[in-house]
């Protein structure tokens, strides 16, 4: 009879060769304590002084460009005269203006517009009669002619530092009471490549 096989050795763990995995207790080179981090305000805050000048610095350069950039006049001008005439139920209002060209080059006029701003707050806007038509408002309406003078014409050629006296008509769709009572009168004089004029009158 075969003699009885062995029974199988058990492996010993105390004897086991495996390695054991322990954590690493070393802190990496670049590592900065939590505590260190958000307890210091020298960490999270620049120095003030350094920022103060360069707001300073900042303030300044902006300051120069706006006065450098600052946008020099082209024309002035004034309403010299208002007169206005009730017709069918309408008003029509002429206006005497000096435009003075205040440059070393001559100018040239575009377009002549108006906005009326009743008492009631109510706007109304008109573009200036055509330069031809100018003789027959005054013919039509001669309580006009207080205001008369030259018709400003598109394209007008205003030379170098001189001054030009021209009449427009407008027409607005309110009676005159209402326009003698009116809060404003505003004409904008538009001028070819240069800023539009825009003359005020109470």
């Amino acid at each position: 009879m075969p003699d009885d096989p062995k029974p199988a050795q058990q492996p010993n763990a105390a004897n086991s060769s495996s390695p054991s995995v322990a954590p690493s207790q070393q802190s990496g080179i670049a590592h900065t304590s939590m505590s260190e981090e958000f307890d210091s305000a020298k960490w999270t805050l620049p120095p003030v002084v350094p920022v103060l000048i360069a707001a300073v610095a900042v303030a300044v350069i902006v300051a120069i460009v706006m006065f450098t950039n600052r946008a020099t006049p082209i024309m002035s001008g004034q309403i010299s005269k208002v007169v206005s005439v009730e017709m069918d139920g309408n008003t029509l209002v002429a206006v005497k203006l000096q435009l003075n060209n205040v440059i070393e080059k001559q100018i040239f006029i575009k377009d002549i517009s108006s906005e009326l701003e009743t008492a009631d707050g109510k706007k109304f806007k008109d573009g200036a009669a055509p330069s031809g038509d100018f003789a027959r408002y005054m013919q039509a309406a001669p309580g006009l002619a207080e205001a008369d003078a030259e018709p400003i014409k598109a394209e007008l050629k205003i030379p170098s530092r001189t001054s030009y006296i021209g009449g427009a008509v407008f027409s607005y769709p309110v009676d005159k009471k209402a326009f003698d009572a009116r809060k404003s009168l505003t004409i904008r004089v538009q001028i070819y490549d240069q800023p539009t004029l825009v003359l005020r009158q109470p």
